[in-house]
């Protein structure tokens, strides 16, 4: 299972805006427009998608390991000596299994768009501005020496959704950036859904997609990841996320594979796991008390 961390900029401009979270009000060296966010500011500005939007978070509903997991486990998704001989002296090892991968893969996600989330924080931490267009911008400057990193998030309300994009410039010599599009986007008025689409770029100013986030809200919520970017080793592949107030699941296909891992938890803390290296490919489940059982 691998998903490529894309949607990067020059590590020197993403080490700045990690950077620029850390000391955002607290020094000279970091302007904004305000720090009310949250569509908060002008009047009439568009409410702010959440980053979870963006980023799942794989709770199984509080269920915590029965057995201990080490780091190194989550670290590669794979259970480690220690943590298999754990988890099979209670007979936990399925739950555990799927326990690590989920983890796993929410760190690779989390990873892979670290740094256009973190542009998006640091926008959203400035009080938007009415544009002359009809569209709403937060604005977020960061200064290190001779160097200047923006970035701007336009809003633009619609009938029924707002259009959204962010922008980033920089004089960085290792990759000047003139406005370049990091992604954009919809969120419905409603709330119930909406998309972020991301690039790299490949100049200054323009760029080519990587990856899109369809995003929906609900008795079911979906957050659907589709590398899109036809350039990208894992093109085609796709992981959706889908929670409920009864059930969870992360689905992830390997398109050049043609494979699919599923894994499913419920609120009553039973839930199973298959995938095409495990259990020679059966599905396996785990008891309310997350122990090996018999499938139904």
């Amino acid at each position: 299972m691998r998903i490529r961390r894309f949607s990067r900029i020059p590590a020197a401009a993403a080490t700045v805006v990690a950077l620029a979270l850390v000391v955002a009000g607290c020094g000279n060296d970091v302007t904004g427009t305000g720090s009310t966010g949250g569509g908060g500011g002008a009047a009439g500005a568009p409410q702010l998608p959440p980053t979870s939007t963006m980023v799942f978070k794989p709770d199984f509903f509080g269920v915590q390991p029965p057995a201990p997991v080490s780091p190194r486990a989550i670290e590669t998704g794979r259970l480690d000596a220690a943590t298999l001989e754990a988890a099979a002296a209670g007979d936990h090892t399925h739950f555990i299994t799927a326990y690590v991968r989920a983890l796993f893969v929410h760190l690779l996600v989390y990873d892979a768009l670290e740094e256009p989330i973190g542009a998006f924080e640091a926008a959203i931490s400035a009080t938007p501005q009415a544009q002359p267009d009809g569209s709403y911008l937060w604005t977020y400057i960061f200064v290190e020496g001779a160097r200047e990193y923006s970035v701007f998030l336009y809003g633009t309300p619609q009938v029924d959704r707002v259009a959204w994009r962010l922008e980033v410039s920089s004089n960085d010599p290792q990759m000047p950036l003139d406005h370049f599009t990091w992604f954009d986007g919809e969120s419905m008025n409603d709330d119930s859904g909406g998309f972020w689409q991301f690039y790299e770029p490949v100049d200054s100013t323009s760029g080519v997609q990587t990856a899109r986030i369809d995003w929906t809200n609900g008795p079911t919520s979906t957050l659907t990841i589709t590398v899109n970017g036809s350039t990208q080793p894992d093109f085609g592949n796709t992981l959706v996320f889908s929670e409920s107030d009864t059930m969870g699941s992360i689905t992830y296909t390997d398109a050049a594979a043609g494979e699919t891992t599923t894994i499913v938890w419920y609120a009553d803390g039973s839930g199973n796991i298959t995938a095409p290296d495990y259990n020679g490919g059966a599905t396996a489940c785990w008891d309310t008390e997350q122990v090996n059982t018999v499938c139904p």
